[in-house]
């Protein structure tokens, strides 16, 4: 039970980490190439995941796979959290964020992508010949519009549903996250601006 323990706390400790070591890994590239980095990186950790899951449902699941999945939804989380920080800083406000304001947002967006991953990793398992999943069971703020919308299409539980379902459950993680942490950067950029 101890070994479960130590290994949520260091998984917990590493989730929060993980958006403060991407910031400074960006902070070493040259400004013009931060972007373009950063989407290509984003782009392969979200299409890795996409294929990673879709090989994953093969029976029986491979230790590696699941720790790979988690890896990857953990490595776009963090990307989420620091996207404005690398997008938003050059494109639309000079001076950047303060050091301490932007330390206090990055933490903040790095605890409140918290509950987006559990969204995703509590989750009710899924069988063959169970009912299609729904997107809400896995994402707490987008999960209802992508249902209504699948709904609306008309393709759930169609042929190739299991392949549009991982794609909106990962796209809806990188948006919800990158949404949440475009918000805390706002307020403590203009925090940062009365300092």
């Amino acid at each position: 039970m101890s070994n479960i323990v130590f290994g949520l706390i260091a998984a917990l400790i590493f989730i929060l980490a993980y958006p403060f070591i991407l910031d400074k890994l960006f902070a070493l590239l040259r400004e013009k190439s931060r972007i373009p980095v950063y989407v290509l990186l984003t782009s392969l950790a979200i299409l890795m995941r996409i294929g990673v899951t879709k090989f994953s449902h093969a029976p029986p699941p491979d230790p590696l796979l699941t720790y790979t999945i988690l890896a990857l939804l953990v490595t776009i989380s963090a990307m989420a959290v620091v996207m404005p920080y690398i997008c938003f800083t050059r494109l639309f406000f000079t001076p950047a964020i303060s050091g301490r304001m932007k330390t206090l947002a990055i933490l903040t967006g790095s605890i409140f992508q918290i509950p987006f991953l559990a969204g995703l990793l509590i989750n009710p398992e899924l069988w063959e010949g169970a009912p299609p999943p729904l997107f809400v069971e896995y994402l707490p703020g987008l999960g209802h519009i992508f249902d209504e919308v699948a709904t609306a299409l008309g393709i759930v539980g169609q042929a190739g549903y299991d392949l549009i379902f991982i794609i909106g459950v990962t796209l809806g993680l990188y948006i919800e996250v990158a949404i949440a942490s475009t918000v805390f950067w706002a307020v403590f950029s203009i925090f940062s601006k009365s300092e």
